[in-house]
């Protein structure tokens, strides 16, 4: 068993990597049936911040980028609303949006 000052070593180690490693999640999308009152639940409940928001018509949606702060340096959350769906559904994911990080 590792003694505490082992344990804070790690931990540590562990905290060093992180901040010297540039690799993260950018951000995590996800389908919405109402998008301005999902808004309103991220920003109130949680605190996030509208970073930004854009009409696609070309392609039929609209979607809202959410974080806690500028997305060079923070993770964001992507709500995306398609016109003609008033409510979310399950898709495949689209080419890209899985996450694969080398070993």
């Amino acid at each position: 068993m590792a003694t505490d000052s082992e344990a804070s070593k790690a931990a540590e180690v562990v905290v060093d990597w992180h901040k010297q490693d540039k690799k993260r999640m950018l951000h995590a999308v996800y389908r919405v049936g109402d998008l301005d009152r999902t808004i309103k639940y991220y920003t109130e409940c949680f605190g996030m911040k509208l970073l930004r928001k854009r009409d696609v018509p070309d392609e039929k949606y609209t979607n809202a980028f959410l974080g806690f702060g500028p997305e060079n340096t923070n993770f964001a959350v992507e709500l995306t609303n398609f016109a003609e769906v008033s409510r979310p559904t399950c898709v495949a994911p689209l080419p890209g949006s899985v996450l694969a990080v080398p070993l």
